[in-house]
């Protein structure tokens, strides 16, 4: 009896782990009506829900999406994930443009039921169930729903034309062996729905044309459709002149010969077009969209196949005819090629719809259709049209769930598009010019992809959608995927690895395949062993993992092929000056290029056509990357001529500065690759010789003679910056202290930058709060004083003479006179008059400073330039500020000080123009007394931000 009992437990639970085992998903029916009012932009809707429980589990409640409520406002995931990704566009957007989903009353199998709200997620909510459903129970569930549609800032809502009505129903999440699957809707990341069988009853205006999910079931719409669309693909499309028709959705085309009197075409207004209503069917589906439009071209045509006879439907707008007239042609070599390659075609229909344009270049796919949304035309548009019809057998015939794993639809659909491409443009001859093609990658995508590898900020194939920034969403999904599945067809050859995909493809249609099922099947079909392969989804390493002895190797200019091969020394023309120097040309020699290396460097000399001598810049680094922190030790060097003197009966004398600059600098990044905040700590010396003037007296026999000798002397400042910023899209900021130690002096400041964002989407406000404290470290005497004049804290934005450690680029750095003299740069207070030709400059102090600036887009309505043929963007300028001389007894000026005037930047920045037009009355009286009649060009300033240029800065900003 004892071993009885034993022989049963243990066959129980052997039969529990086989049931566990056992795949099963759940059937969930569909049967819609939607009524769509064009004007108020909503959809009355009602949906049955037939929802088969074929899990093991007896379940007590239902997930659903409501996934209209991601536009309710601006908490959501959605919201949160495009800030992310650096959009406000919906952030900022009106109540009209927001959407949501309401009304909602479920009842199953005809009882009332009532919905908890997620924790979380506005756009979804628990459907409590009356009773629970055991295993193999079905129920039925229905409700009525509403929806505002929102404007189209994802992937559905209206447009300009029409509406895309994508994720707008009420649907229940998947429940599968690893439990519920619950998820906000997002743009970056897809979904994961379950299969079932529609009928959807579209019911909207009849002057609307409509393409959605599935087939038409109205034979006379359909026969009308497919009559339309074989018409519209015989006309010449340069020669078609198109009208709306308001009955029964028709299009009235007309074809005229070249050169021929185009008669206007006739059509009947309708003032009030009548509702009608339109039947879509489709099986093993896991999702439903549809589109419309009053004035959709269409094309039909069809694609034999073994069993059934595929219909094909192209759609689009009038002003894409040109690039649009060959698109049914596309989707029908897309849909025979990965017929051929994977298995017949899983459904009785494809329809591809254009998007509007001006948006977002790509595309979506649903079951049996897919928007496309690039501008393109030919080759590219081929390509995005196959890219987006291959879904349907990726994400959706086998239905993964794209929000965890992307790769088992992007990788493997990007594989079949190259290939695809490669096939059919393998003769394709590249207008690249030869020069250019032999400097660029044959893959750049891989080149890109080792660059941001090799700066530790790369995300491996198989990480989360929502865990990806957004270039490596692209990088390692679409791109790095496509090629591991290549190597898969490489080792086991492309007539195996077909067989293999199909294999795949026939065992997980209308299923939901994981991870695991993939690797399994395509194991069972070759018999081999991918362990290798299938590790290197969770590697951060680049593919190509052959290691080559690198030659070094000299360029012209630049080069990017064969980067693996050879460590690249270009050598190209460089050219600059400044008003002393004039024009300065030379070369740079430089081994700058992708993959990032460790060390890098570059010697530039010039020679100056002014000066006549020679000038130089060069500098050397070590980086040293990894996962969450850059360190970066350099030195440079750098000579040029930075002030000039014409002595009476003398040559003129050339003033130079060189400057020697060793640093040390630290980067921390967010532990979250899509956190733009980061720390950066750098400790640096500027070790300084500069050239004077010696005035003096010499006793000649002709008499007194003055002499004007050039002199030489050293300084050194030490500095110390910490940082902290977050370039995020929404109110950016960045702290900065900045503490300066020279000869008998501390120099300390703290920086903050504010950005406000604008709610109308366009520009905003940035907010700058500086504060810096003047600190003698020696007793404080008039020459002490006198020797520290060029370090003190001033309310103007500082001068070349004042840029003491050589940090900006001026025209004429020590200039007085003329618009030389009026650049300034941003520092201390940053005020945009200037007291210049003062011996004490109004607001400079050896004390402590302080002042606020303000700088602000002008809206476009207002902003004068909008009148010149280019866009000229205007901003605002506001400074107010106040210093210790201020608050002594008697001041010279008021406590606080102000300016205020129009800014005018200049190619994104680079230059900015300031026009003051209100300030302080002491400015107001310099400027009367000191700059006499014709002083407004005299009050103008200007600044050049020359980092703006520099590589290794714009590498920082870059969204990795």
């Amino acid at each position: 009896m004892k071993y009885l009992l034993t022989v049963f437990i243990g066959l129980f639970y052997l039969q529990t782990a086989l049931g566990q085992g056992t795949y099963w998903q759940q059937q969930v029916n569909f049967t819609i009506q939607v009524t769509l009012n064009d004007t108020a932009k909503t959809l009355d809707g009602f949906e049955k829900i037939t929802y088969t429980n074929n899990s093991p589990d007896t379940l007590r409640f239902i997930w659903f999406h409501i996934w209209p409520n991601a536009y309710r406002n601006d908490k959501t995931a959605y919201t949160e994930q495009a800030l992310s990704n650096g959009s406000t566009e919906f952030y900022f957007s009106n109540d009209e443009e927001k959407g949501y989903i309401n009304q909602l009353d479920f009842r199953v199998n005809n009882i009332a039921a009532g919905i908890e709200a997620h924790p979380q997620h506005i756009d979804i909510v628990k459907l409590i169930l009356p009773s629970p459903i055991a295993p193999k129970q079905t129920i039925t569930i229905t409700t009525p729903f509403f929806v505002k549609l929102p404007y189209n800032f994802s992937r559905g809502g209206y447009t300009k034309d029409g509406f895309q009505v994508t994720q707008w129903y009420p649907k229940p999440a998947v429940y599968d062996a690893n439990g519920w699957h619950e998820m906000p809707y997002l743009d970056q990341g897809e979904f994961y729905s379950e299969f079932g069988n529609y009928e959807v009853q579209i019911t909207l205006p009849d002057n609307y044309i409509v393409a959605a999910t599935g087939k038409l079931d109205n034979e006379e719409a359909l026969n009308k459709l497919k009559q339309l669309g074989k018409q519209t693909a015989t006309l010449q499309p340069n020669y078609i002149a198109f009208v709306e028709a308001q009955k029964k959705k028709a299009i009235v085309t007309k074809a005229y010969a070249p050169k021929k009197k185009i008669e206007p075409v006739k059509t009947v207004v309708q003032q009030k077009p009548r509702l009608i209503t339109y039947t879509y069917k489709q099986d093993n589906c896991h999702d439903f969209a549809w589109f419309a439009s009053k004035h959709f071209i269409v094309q039909y045509d069809t694609v034999a196949q073994k069993e059934k006879t595929v219909d094909v439907y192209s759609f689009y707008q009038p002003t894409q005819i040109n690039n649009w007239n060959k698109s049914i042609v596309y989707a029908k070599d897309g849909l025979k090629k990965y017929s051929k390659w994977i298995g017949d075609y899983p459904y009785h229909t494809v329809s591809i719809v254009s998007g509007e344009e001006n948006e977002f270049s790509g595309g979506m796919e649903y079951p049996t259709i897919t928007l496309i949304t690039t501008n393109a035309a030919g080759k590219y548009l081929d390509a995005t049209i196959v890219h987006e019809i291959g879904h349907n057998w990726f994400y959706g015939a086998l239905g993964n769930n794209e929000r965890k794993y992307a790769w088992m639809d992007e990788s493997i659909n990007t594989y079949y598009q190259n290939r695809y491409e490669a096939e059919k443009y393998a003769t394709e001859i590249s207008t690249m010019p030869k020069w250019l093609q032999n400097k660029l990658p044959v893959d750049i995508e891989s080149l890109i992809y080792t660059t941001v590898a090799g700066l530790k900020k790369s995300q491996p194939i198989d990480t989360s959608s929502t865990a990806f920034t957004s270039l490596n969403y692209y990088l390692s999904v679409y791109s790095k995927g496509a090629k591991w599945l290549a190597q898969i067809e490489k080792d086991l050859g492309r007539a195996k690895f077909d067989e293999s995909m199909q294999n795949y493809f026939a065992q997980w249609k209308f299923k939901h395949p994981q991870p695991n099922d993939f690797k399994t099947s395509l194991e069972q079909s070759t018999q081999l062993n991918l362990n290798h392969r299938f590790k290197q989804l969770t590697s951060n390493a680049p593919l190509n993992d052959s290691v080559y002895a690198k030659k070094t190797k000299l360029v012209a200019f630049f080069n990017l092929k064969d980067a693996e091969k050879f460590n690249y020394i270009s050598i190209a023309p460089i050219i600059g000056g400044n008003y002393y120097d004039k024009l300065s040309v030379g070369l740079v020699l430089h081994n700058y290029q992708i993959p990032v290396k460790k060390i890098i460097f570059f010697i530039a000399p010039q020679y100056a056509t002014g000066s006549k001598q020679l000038n130089y810049g060069t500098g050397i680094t070590y980086n040293q990357f990894k996962q969450g922190s850059w360190l970066e030790i350099s030195a440079s060097a750098l000579k040029y001529t930075m002030d000039d003197f014409k002595p009476a009966n003398a040559d003129r004398i050339y003033q130079n500065v060189l400057r020697i600059n060793p640093s040390i600098k630290y980067t921390l990044y967010n532990k979250d690759l899509r956190s733009k905040q980061r720390w950066i700590f750098q400790a640096r010396s500027f070790l300084m010789q500069e050239n004077g003037l010696s005035f003096k007296t010499i006793i000649t026999p002709g008499g007194p003679t003055d002499v004007v000798d050039k002199t030489t002397f050293n300084s050194t400042i030490n500095q110390l910056k910490i940082t902290s910023s977050n370039n995020r899209v929404l109110y950016p900021y960045e702290l900065n202290l900045t503490i300066d130690q020279g000869k008998n002096f501390v120099r300390a400041g703290i920086t903050a930058n504010y950005f406000l964002n604008y709610a109308n989407k366009k520009g905003g406000i940035n907010a700058r709060l500086f504060a810096g404290k003047f600190i003698y470290t020696t007793d404080k005497t008039f020459i002490q004083q006198y020797e520290t004049d060029r370090y003190h804290l001033n309310m103007s934005g500082a001068k070349g003479y004042e840029d003491y450690t050589y940090s900006g680029y001026f025209i004429g750095r020590n200039e007085f006179e003329g618009y030389r003299s009026q650049q300034i740069m941003e520092r201390d207070g940053f005020f945009k008059v200037r007291t210049d030709l003062l011996s004490n400059k109004i607001g400079k102090t050896d004390d402590w400073l302080m002042a606020l600036n303000f700088s602000g887009d002008i809206p476009e309505s207002v902003n004068i330039f909008n009148v010149l043929p280019i866009k000229i963007p205007l901003k605002f300028f506001v400074d107010i500020g106040t210093y210790a001389d201020a608050w002594k007894d008697n001041p010279a000026t008021g406590r606080f000080l102000y300016d205020a005037g129009l800014q005018l930047p200049i190619a994104n920045g680079l230059v900015n123009i300031y026009v003051p037009l209100l300030y302080s009355k002491v400015y107001s009286n310099y400027f009367k007394s000191t700059l006499g009649e014709k002083r407004f060009w005299k009050t103008l300033s200007f600044s050049i931000d020359i980092q703006k240029l520099q590589i290794h800065k714009l590498s920082r900003d870059l969204p990795l």
